[in-house]
C-alpha cells in the first residue's frame, strides 16, 4: 500500500470498527433495547468505556481519512469542501465519545424504565456532537454526489445523493418515533459508515501509484 493510499484505508477501518462494536454491544449489553435506546447510550454503564473509545478512535480515523481525501485528486469540489465536511464528521464522533448521551428509559441497567433523559451540559454537548456529525456527513454526500456527476459514474452520483436523502429521513423518523428510535439511528449509522467506506475505497483505486 502506497503512502498516498494509507490514509484512505482509515475509512473502511473506522466503519468496520464502529459497526462491529456497536452491533455486538447492542445485542449483548444487559437492559439495552435497540427499539428504545440509541446506540450512543452504549457509552454508559460498566462497559460504556468500550463504546466511548470506539467513538473517539473511529472519529480520529475519519479525520485521517479526510486528510487522505484532501490529497486525492478527484475534482476541486471534492478536494476542498468534501474532505472538510468528512473531517467535521470525525470531530463530531470524537466529541460524542467524550460527552456521552444521558441515561434513561431503563439504561444503563438499574435505571428506572420511566426515567426520561435529563439534558445536562454533557448531554447537550452530545446532542451538539450528534447534529454536527450527521449534518456535515449529509452535506458531504451531496458534495461528493455533485462532483461524481461531473467526473465519475452516474451510479456513484445516485448512491451518494440517495444516502444524503435517506439519512435525514431515518433520523427524523426516529425522533418522531415513526420508526423505533434506536432502530432508526442504528440504520442511519450503518448507512453512513457504508457510504464512507465505499467513498474511501473508490478514491483509493484512483490514487496514482509511482512507477518504479
Amino acid at each position: 500500500m502506497t503512502s498516498a493510499r494509507l490514509p484512505l484505508a482509515f475509512g473502511p477501518f473506522a466503519a468496520a470498527l464502529f459497526i462491529a462494536v456497536a452491533t455486538v454491544e447492542a445485542v449483548s449489553r444487559p437492559a439495552f433495547d435497540l427499539t428504545r435506546h440509541a446506540i450512543s447510550m452504549l457509552s454508559l454503564g460498566d462497559r460504556g468505556w468500550l463504546m466511548a473509545a470506539t467513538f473517539v478512535i473511529s472519529g480520529i480515523a475519519v479525520i485521517a481519512l479526510a486528510i487522505g481525501l484532501r490529497g486525492a485528486r478527484a475534482g476541486r469540489a471534492v478536494t476542498v469542501a468534501g474532505p472538510i465536511l468528512i473531517g467535521v464528521f470525525g470531530a463530531g464522533l470524537v466529541l460524542a465519545g467524550i460527552f456521552p448521551a444521558p441515561a434513561g428509559l431503563g439504561f444503563p441497567e438499574g435505571t428506572p424504565l420511566d426515567l426520561q433523559p435529563v439534558m445536562t451540559t454533557t448531554a447537550i454537548m452530545h446532542a451538539v456532537a450528534f447534529n454536527l456529525a450527521f449534518g456535515s456527513l449529509i452535506a458531504a454526500t451531496f458534495v461528493f454526489g455533485r462532483a461524481y456527476g461531473r467526473e465519475h459514474s452516474r451510479l456513484w452520483q445516485a448512491a451518494s445523493i440517495a444516502t444524503g436523502v435517506a439519512l435525514p429521513v431515518l433520523i427524523v423518523s426516529g425522533m418522531a418515533v415513526l420508526i423505533p428510535t434506536g432502530v432508526a439511528f442504528y440504520a442511519a449509522a450503518i448507512l453512513a459508515w457504508l457510504w464512507l467506506a465505499a467513498i474511501a475505497l473508490e478514491h483509493a483505486k484512483r490514487v496514482r501509484v509511482p512507477q518504479a
